[in-house]
């Protein structure tokens, strides 16, 4: 079991952190964009690329789904699974299908009892359920559940207008791993993301508690919304750490480490106020790198949690000391987070903070609202061909909406 986990797992974070730069290496995704000026060294000189868009074409808004939490776990996720089991399948055989792994799953034990239990509440049976349904392998289920803490990428923002109302949305990229079509940049693994996207609307004792966008198969909270609560969304973190960690826990898990998307589901789950839930999570010793990105109801409730594994790095930003910085016209009125610490420039080869500040700014907070921050999120390069979905929120509303994003066009880049 080992061996495959290893293999597989350090792959794909060395490939996140290292295959943006080198994957194209001779073939510039800028040089033949309509629009996109170059510095000296090749890369896009940061943009505004925002236009009208809001509201995008009904036929992308997601399908909604009930998920009963007094349900037993081994069976409430069986109706959005069933519906989507092919793709879902589709899934599964490319994050754990390749040739490479393939030569190595002989060396994989099957038995995943000893990682399962150290899921919190019921959850592991979830992911044994999940296996049922689909007639799929445990273990690679476990596997695509943990596939987006390794090479996911991302754009989060929470904002308020000029009256402390608070807004949060969201671009989901995934995909840049295992194959891109050169005829047409595309990625295949984001390609049969969309396919399998809806949004789940969770449920106890009757009520409804919380909201979130999920991809079938997949049981942990990327993206979610608890009314009078808090609003979450994650984006990939990358740093020198993450293979430390992460093999030291998969050839010793322990209950005091814990799974990103996990520990986010848990904060909506069980916590009813934003300061419980980044507490919560400044306690939670996480197995990789990440960043939360967190709103809550309350003028200036918003911020970016900046986190290392096991407990090695942890740094709150929030509205009042954020964007945009030293402008006597306007005070600081959002947060935004892409793949990379706040404290330090992006790197060219993937800039698309400025672009998306840039835009914010021009809007100011007093024309900010679902309609212009679903414009930002559209506009390249926050809109690219790794997204999946974007999601807006609202805490005090409890509403939350998403819709499949495409990005096909000639300008668009392919991260």
């Amino acid at each position: 079991m080992w061996s495959f986990l290893a293999v597989f797992l350090f792959s794909a974070t060395a490939f996140a952190r290292w295959g943006q730069k080198n994957l194209f290496e001779g073939h510039n995704p800028w040089s033949k964009i309509p629009g996109v000026q170059l510095n000296a060294d090749g890369a896009p000189i940061p943009q505004c690329h925002m236009t009208p868009a809001f509201p995008p074409p009904a036929d992308r808004k997601l399908t909604e789904f009930v998920i009963d939490l007094d349900e037993d776990a081994k069976t409430r996720w069986n109706a959005p699974t069933l519906q989507f089991k092919d793709g879902i399948n589709n899934m599964l055989q490319l994050v754990t299908g390749s040739d490479s792994v393939q030569e190595i799953v002989k060396y994989f034990d099957k038995d995943m009892d000893e990682y399962l239990a150290l899921f919190p509440k019921d959850w592991g049976d979830e992911i044994r359920g999940l296996a049922t349904t689909l007639d799929a392998d445990v273990g690679d289920v476990f596997l695509y559940n943990i596939a987006y803490e390794i090479f996911g990428l991302c754009t989060s923002i929470v904002t308020q207008d000029e009256t402390g109302h608070l807004y949060h949305g969201r671009n989901l990229d995934f995909g840049l791993w295992p194959a891109v079509n050169w005829t047409t940049v595309q990625w295949e693994l984001t390609d049969a993301l969309r396919d399998i996207l809806f949004n789940v609307n969770f449920t106890k004792n009757g009520e409804l508690l919380y909201r979130s966008t999920v991809f079938g198969g997949y049981i942990g909270l990327l993206t979610g919304v608890r009314k009078g609560a808090m609003s979450i969304s994650v984006d990939t973190r990358f740093d020198e750490n993450h293979d430390k960690y992460l093999m030291e826990y998969l050839k010793n898990p322990t209950a005091s480490m814990q799974w990103l998307s996990l520990t986010t589901r848990q904060a909506i789950e069980d916590y009813s106020s934003y300061s419980d839930a980044i507490s919560f999570m400044k306690q939670t010793a996480f197995i990789g790198p990440c960043y939360v990105i967190i709103g809550g109801v309350n003028k200036n409730e918003g911020s970016v949690l900046s986190i290392g594994p096991n407990m090695t790095l942890w740094d709150q930003w929030t509205i009042p000391e954020a964007q945009p910085q030293n402008n006597t016209a306007q005070p600081p009125f959002y947060v935004l987070e892409t793949n990379y610490d706040h404290w330090e420039p992006p790197p060219p080869f993937d800039d698309r903070r400025y672009p998306a500040e840039m835009c914010m700014d021009e809007i100011g907070s007093k024309g900010m609202g679902w309609y212009t921050l679903y414009n930002v999120l559209n506009g390249i390069p926050n809109r690219n061909r790794l997204t999946t979905y974007t999601t807006l929120m609202d805490t005090e509303s409890g509403d939350l909406v998403a819709w499949k994003q495409y990005c096909d066009v000639t300008e668009c880049i392919p991260w």
